[in-house]
């Protein structure tokens, strides 16, 4: 991560009051940053696919950690993850705090109480947000927001914005493009590249094949 962050740091007049300011918040933030790596580092060391440039505040990982793939410049606060079965996230995706996503339950008609896991996949730019609780099975499309609290038991189409317990659609996402990169919203992050930074995009040809927006990270920003 800190190599990451290095390469795309803002770069302020040398020795220019902004410079100073520059270094004095990355100073100060440093040990927020250094955590950030070691949380990193531990879920890699067993099995996590975790890219540099994505953000863990404190994540718990149950199960397999190898079941679990985060895609480029996520935001994932303090959440729960039981990675019995595959956990996919896709890119600029953000998980708030309290968060909840399991992969495992039981069946309720086996006699001897058999367990039941089933892989989770959240699509590039979808909004976890606080206390919400993904259930097994569950795909949450592209760009779809779960409100605070809705305990999410089926399939959520991109844009939906879905609350309650079951959650239910209550609205559909309006917004025409993603300029955002949710990782550069933590302190000793915004330190080195600011927010939102401008991290380069895929060729429109390239876009148009894939159909992913234009604020994706280009190939040899995802190899760093």
């Amino acid at each position: 991560m800190i190599t990451f962050l290095y390469r795309h740091r803002l770069k302020p007049r040398l020795f220019s009051p902004a410079w100073v300011k520059t270094w004095l918040k990355r100073i100060w933030t440093l040990p927020g940053l250094l955590g950030y790596c070691l949380q990193t580092m531990r879920l890699r060391l067993r099995g996590a696919h975790i890219p540099a440039s994505t953000v863990l505040a404190k994540l718990t990982v149950h199960g397999e950690a190898a079941n679990l793939s985060v895609g480029e410049c996520c935001c994932i606060g303090i959440a729960t993850m039981q990675a019995h079965a595959r956990i996919q996230i896709g890119d600029y995706v953000v998980i708030n705090d309290g968060v909840r996503i399991i992969t495992g339950s039981h069946d309720i008609h086996s006699p001897t109480y058999d367990h039941i896991f089933t892989p989770i996949t959240i699509e590039d730019h979808a909004w976890i947000a606080t206390d919400a609780m993904i259930l097994k099975g569950v795909t949450i499309g592209r760009g779809a927001v779960v409100a605070a609290g809705a305990v999410v038991v089926k399939d959520v189409r991109p844009f939906a914005v879905v609350g309650g317990n079951p959650a239910k659609e209550i609205g559909t996402r309006n917004i025409p493009r993603f300029d955002y990169v949710p990782s550069s919203w933590f302190a000793p992050v915004m330190a080195w590249v600011g927010r939102n930074p401008a991290l380069g995009s895929l060729t429109p040809a390239a876009e148009s094949a894939a159909g992913i927006p234009a604020s994706l990270p280009s190939p040899e920003l995802a190899s760093r």
